[in-house]
């Protein structure tokens, strides 16, 4: 992504709540899952990160203490092969990845106007290298990531709140059901189910910051 899309923002740590750190590198997990590049590398960095404001007991805990079994029981080739055969196959993919298909039934339809409308008032646009149109999952993974770390100025949470009502609460919970249901994914059903109880927080956190 370009612009001010930057993978390496920095930020001073005092105008970052710890919440939003945590926010902020879930989105970056989930972003790195959904752009079928993993390496083993990011994976061997994965299995020795520490996670331990998580509650396990609690539904996004177990979810991804779930997530770091399965990693501990793959590598990044198996993971981008059922990527391939999942999400891009030949012909139709077993499982669209993009909002558009949610929202309006076919690709690069209305949703992905009014996205990359919202995306130029941020002065955010796609990589040249990105094949992927911007409403993939990853790459919207990724502009939540960028709309909590970015300081110059600082997002305010009403317009975090405003593009992902817009943009991913309507339909992330069709891809996540399709992902599960999907007789060609096995590593990424949990990844899906991560991604529905973490995308389902944010959705109860949003809720409560706008009624308070």
């Amino acid at each position: 992504m370009n612009s001010a899309m930057n993978p390496a923002i920095q930020k001073q740590d005092e105008l970052i709540a710890g919440e939003d750190w945590a926010r902020a590198d879930f989105y970056a997990l989930l972003a790195q899952f959904y752009s079928g590049k993993v390496t083993d590398e990011f994976l061997a960095r994965f299995r020795t990160m520490e996670w331990d404001q998580l509650d396990r007991t609690s539904p996004l805990g177990f979810e991804f203490g779930e997530l770091v079994r399965v990693v501990e029981q793959t590598d990044a080739k198996r993971i981008n092969q059922e990527f391939v055969d999942a999400f891009i196959g030949v012909g139709k993919p077993d499982v669209m990845l993009f909002g558009s298909y949610y929202i309006a039934g076919f690709l690069h339809e209305k949703p992905l106007v009014e996205l990359r409308d919202d995306l130029d008032k941020l002065g955010l646009t796609r990589d040249d290298g990105m094949v992927e149109t911007e409403d993939h999952i990853g790459f919207l993974m990724e502009v939540m990531r960028y709309l909590i770390l970015e300081d110059s100025p600082p997002i305010p949470i009403a317009d975090q709140q405003a593009f992902f009502q817009k943009h991913i609460a309507p339909w992330y919970a069709k891809m996540t059901d399709a992902i599960e249901q999907s007789g060609n994914t096995d590593f990424f059903k949990t990844v899906g189910r991560l991604t529905h109880v973490f995308l389902d927080i944010e959705t109860q956190s949003f809720d409560f910051e706008s009624a308070v």
